[in-house]
């Protein structure tokens, strides 16, 4: 039986990619593991092993499509999207049985118990937490998880089936226009779309793992302890609300930590920085970072390659704000052929009318990196205040209801439709 592995990258992670690759081998030499890359290399290198895969040469997206969908996702909504693509790609090569994870995710054990399950379930998923915890504890906020999806898709297995062919199919046709990280429409990149799965699959084709090994990662840090048994790393519940279970740690999602950092010895976070890093979790992430030490010349081969479709032609960086304006335009059906030209006549030159091209580093701007987010905070609410005053209750009830309808920027293309009508 013909089974697999993948991971998607941009190809600044092509290295880190790589490493997943090797802890996945010390495990199942005999496996092929493929790291697919969402991007476009400058020149040809002929370091680049034969497992990794460029998405654009295999996946049968026209240039049309891919133009569209690389230019209104960012890196993230974009390496997501192509997910499904991948998955139907290898079951076409012939591959029965196919795992995904994550390119920051690292194997500790043997994943044969993943391709067990599919000998009699279609499709595999893991729950962002497992226990049933009546005083939710975690450091993430629970409402955060119900936003996210029940399901964490940085782990996924797939076997060949009808039925698993007809849900690649749907996954993939809901990710050409709805994999954004849109928290008011209740899209979380390809993820959320996991959560129709019991429903569509039930009991008979879905199998959920409870495994606390199985997709370990720093939104269930605070339900889960590691520690030793022999030389084995196990994971038990650290909530006391939970009953007492044990399970080899099989792999762990190092999600949003600072891989450069860990090259240099310093565990950190770049994003979801307020979670608690618990002590015992050094027996893992000692050896995550002795990985990416041992490997630094691997990691480093890739690090520096920027992101194709970051900027438009004239090297100018894309925010987020300028690829969802865009995504407005195309759900309005105004012709704009390539979003990346900057001549005239363009969808830059409108932006540019409007004074749209400034600094990008707000784009990194986050509640977890702002100065002064509670000064900030207060002041606005001074200002809602003011307006208060000014047109009293009824209306400011109405005012505040309204601004749900503009809190997506593709709502607001009355900023530059005026200056849109000659893009061809």
């Amino acid at each position: 039986m013909r089974n697999c592995a993948f991971t998607i990258v941009a190809k600044n992670y092509i290295g880190l990619g790589m490493i997943l690759r090797k802890s996945f081998y010390e495990y199942h030499k005999d496996i092929d593991f493929f790291i697919f890359v969402a991007d476009e290399l400058e020149q040809e290198q002929n370091a680049i092993p034969q497992e990794v895969v460029f998405a654009k040469s295999v996946l049968p997206f026209s240039e049309d499509t891919w133009k569209n969908m690389t230019f209104k996702y960012d890196l993230t909504e974009f390496c997501t999207a192509i997910k499904p693509g991948c998955f139907k790609y290898l079951l076409e090569l012939g591959y029965e049985k196919a795992i995904y994870f994550d390119p920051d995710i690292f194997i500790f054990s043997s994943v044969d118990e993943i391709y067990q399950k599919l000998d009699n379930y279609d499709i595999a998923l893991t729950p962002q937490i497992v226990g049933i915890h009546k005083n939710y504890a975690g450091e993430h906020p629970e409402w955060v998880m119900n936003v996210n999806g029940i399901f964490n898709l940085g782990f996924c297995a797939v076997r060949s089936s009808a039925i698993s062919h007809r849900i690649l199919d749907w996954w993939q046709q809901k990710l050409l226009d709805n994999c954004f990280n849109d928290r008011s429409v209740g899209n979380f990149t390809d993820q959320k779309w996991m959560d129709w799965m019991p429903g569509f699959l039930g009991n008979e084709h879905l199998y959920v793992f409870r495994h606390l090994g199985m997709n370990m990662a720093p939104w269930n840090y605070f339900e889960r302890e590691l520690f030793y048994k022999g030389d084995k790393i196990m994971v038990r519940f650290r909530a006391q609300d939970c009953p007492q279970q044990e399970d080899e740690l099989v792999f762990l999602h190092f999600a949003g930590y600072d891989y450069t950092k860990m090259k240099q010895g310093i565990i950190s976070r770049k994003r979801i920085q307020d979670l608690k890093e618990y002590d015992d979790l050094y027996i893992a992430t000692s050896i995550y970072q002795k990985a990416i030490i041992d490997n630094q010349m691997l990691f480093d081969s890739f690090i520096s390659q920027s992101y194709s479709y970051a900027t438009f032609n004239n090297g100018q960086t894309i925010t987020t704000f300028h690829r969802r304006l865009y995504h407005g335009l195309k759900l309005e059906n105004y012709p704009c052929s390539d979003p990346f030209a900057t001549g005239k006549g363009t969808f830059y030159e409108a932006i540019c009318k409007k004074g749209m091209i400034t600094d990008s580093s707000y784009d990194k701007v986050s509640q977890y990196n702002i100065k002064n987010m509670e000064g900030k905070k207060k002041a606005i609410g001074m200002l809602f205040g003011v307006l208060f005053k000014l047109i009293g209750y009824k209306r400011y009830v109405l005012f505040v209801k309204s601004l749900y309808h503009f809190c997506r920027p593709e709502l607001h293309l009355f900023l530059i439709k005026k200056y849109i009508r000659r893009i061809t």
